[in-house]
């Protein structure tokens, strides 16, 4: 959410005006925190754009991504969030909401906030398995809006549903929903069923798929058509397996997109992940989301995923293996190799390799 919208700001200064009052009085309530990744990209010519005498392999560096959040609780049933991003030069506000979370059955949020859609997508950046979100959940699922949202939960069953406004440049309005559903739990073993939805207006505003291949330096090659779009429809579902050391995940999610001339467009894809304890430990899960190890060591992860774009003849697939390091609860090592087929513009097979590092600090 660019600095640049009068709602957004007058929503973000009252949020920070709450947090800011609570640090100068020195408010228990008030948490500050933030986070720091800085990332490293090697990858050869295939993940550029160009053609392969022009192209060469590059190796890349920089910070991927800073945030400083202010959380305060106000009073018993309101709290608050303001969250700065820092990333590619520019600032970003990520999160400006209030939480209300008096009533029984669901807690109220309003302003800047993540739409639930997509169990990688709501998963922090901080607890990924990979060092990048799979390219569905990049190409699809949508990230923070402005809006009014209802999340609540049941026995075995966490929902969300909510109203937003995206940026003007993108969908105009959007209702967006996710259910999560845990049929089987034993202490901290669990399996997860997910099911997400979002209707989304554009008016007109152009859709377009324009994805890298899980790299985050790299050129973005799986390009579809520019579509003045009339709506688009989303749909995902979503499994989550956790046994002592062991996790697995995967997402199906598709997108069918109206033109404002009634011409539909279908775009689909899916990943398949595992993450394993190499030492001791399990992931953590809270509120339908995958969380962090809940101890510090060595976790070996896995990844195939696929993006198809069914009108226009074009996909994608990766295959990725990493191991991650938490040294501690603020210092995390990631590294990750990739390999990536992908169809291009004369419909050839192309093949690359990539290894992406990470360094990633919490405060």
């Amino acid at each position: 959410m660019k600095l640049n919208r009068p709602i957004t700001i007058l929503l973000s200064v009252l949020c920070g005006l709450v947090s800011g009052a609570s640090v100068a009085k020195k408010n228990d309530d008030t948490d500050i925190s933030g986070y720091v990744m800085f990332g490293f990209d090697k990858f050869d010519a295939s993940f550029l754009e160009g053609s392969e005498d022009d192209a060469v392999s590059q190796t890349l560096s920089g910070i991927r991504r800073a945030r400083l959040s202010f959380k305060t609780d106000i009073d018993d049933n309101w709290k608050s969030k303001f969250q700065l991003g820092f990333a590619d030069g520019e600032t970003e506000i990520k999160d400006a909401y209030l939480e209300y979370g008096g009533w029984s059955f669901a807690d109220l949020t309003i302003g800047v906030q993540k739409e639930g859609f997509g169990l990688e997508k709501v998963t922090s950046s901080r607890n990924l398995l990979m060092i990048e979100r799979s390219m569905i959940s990049e190409a699809f699922a949508p990230g923070r809006s402005l809006g009014v949202s209802l999340a609540g939960e049941l026995p075995s069953l966490f929902w969300q549903l909510g109203y937003y406004q995206p940026d003007a440049e993108e969908a105009t309005s959007a209702l967006t929903g996710r259910v999560a559903w845990i049929p089987w739990q034993q202490d901290e073993n669990l399996l997860h069923l997910g099911f997400a939805f979002s209707e989304r207006e554009y008016e007109g505003n152009e859709f377009r798929i324009n994805e890298t291949l899980e790299v985050y330096t790299a050129d973005s090659l799986i390009e579809g058509e520019r579509i003045n779009a009339d709506n688009v429809s989303l749909k995902g579902v979503e499994l989550l397996w956790i046994q002592d050391k062991f996790t697995f995940m995967a997402e199906w999610q598709k997108a069918a997109v109206t033109s404002i001339s009634q011409v539909n467009n279908d775009y689909e894809g899916k990943y398949l992940q595992f993450s394993y304890q190499l030492t001791d430990g399990y992931r953590k899960y809270k509120n339908g989301s995958l969380s962090s190890p809940s101890e510090s060591g060595w976790e070996l992860t896995g990844r195939y995923s696929e993006l198809l774009l069914n009108q226009e003849n074009k996909e994608a697939q990766t295959y990725g293996i990493g191991i991650n390091y938490s040294v501690n609860k603020n210092i995390k090592w990631m590294a990750d190799y990739i390999q990536a087929d992908y169809l291009d513009v004369g419909n050839d097979l192309v093949s690359g390799d990539a290894i992406s590092l990470r360094l990633q600090y919490s405060f």
